[in-house]
């Protein structure tokens, strides 16, 4: 009689039902550590979010309040080509005057935008070659804007700015005020009128010793 062999001591062999079974289990441990990363991840991109609008918001508030502790600044400018010159300069609170100079026929106008109509509706003129002595043969001009506080009445408005006008060719210079009146701009009341020669001078004097003794 042949001897059967003990069941408990024949290796195992694995059957496809035992290799499905470790296969779902893996899988679902790899799934499980996927979602937790993501989880995870997700939770420390939403904090950095958050870190960041809270620092973007105290930064804008911050720099707002600064903004807001700056005093306020009037801004002019000036340029010049080979035909003509431009400038601007304030001549109230609320409005400031283009000044256009043509270096072929010498006019000056100063051009004043109201800003309720949004359109330009104070023009002054004055032909600067009349001062500079140029003779309406054109010059070679440069031109800026300043600011003077001349006494002004409802009588004898005056705008804020002046603007100097230099001959490069012969030195002479002129300086002109702005007859604005502010009550009419607030009016929307058009204006039209001369540029005001205030005074005039030379970038080569001739000096006379007799005066300054």
């Amino acid at each position: 009689m042949k001897d059967i062999a003990d069941p408990a001591l024949l290796p195992v062999v694995p059957t496809e039902s035992t290799r499905c079974c470790g296969n779902r289990g893996w899988m679902v441990g790899v799934t499980l550590v996927a979602v937790g990363a993501a989880i995870y991840f997700a939770g420390v991109a939403s904090e950095a979010r958050r870190s960041a609008e809270t620092t973007a918001e105290g930064s804008s508030s911050s720099g707002l309040a600064d903004w807001q502790n700056l005093p306020i600044a009037n801004a002019t400018a000036a340029v010049s080509s080979e035909k003509f010159s431009l400038a601007t300069g304030p001549v109230s609170d609320q409005a400031d005057g283009l000044f256009v100079l043509d270096h072929n026929s010498g006019l000056l106008q100063c051009s004043v935008m109201y800003p309720r109509v949004g359109r330009f509706a104070a023009t002054f003129t004055v032909n600067v070659a009349d001062a500079l002595g140029t003779d309406g043969k054109g010059g070679t001009y440069i031109m800026a804007t300043g600011q003077a506080d001349f006494p002004r009445s409802s009588s004898n408005p005056v705008g804020r700015s002046v603007i100097y006008v230099l001959d490069t060719s012969t030195g002479t210079y002129a300086c002109y005020g702005v007859p604005f009146n502010a009550q009419a701009m607030n009016a929307n009341r058009p204006q039209q009128g001369l540029l005001v020669l205030i005074g005039q001078g030379t970038a080569n004097p001739v000096i006379d010793r007799d005066d300054l003794r």
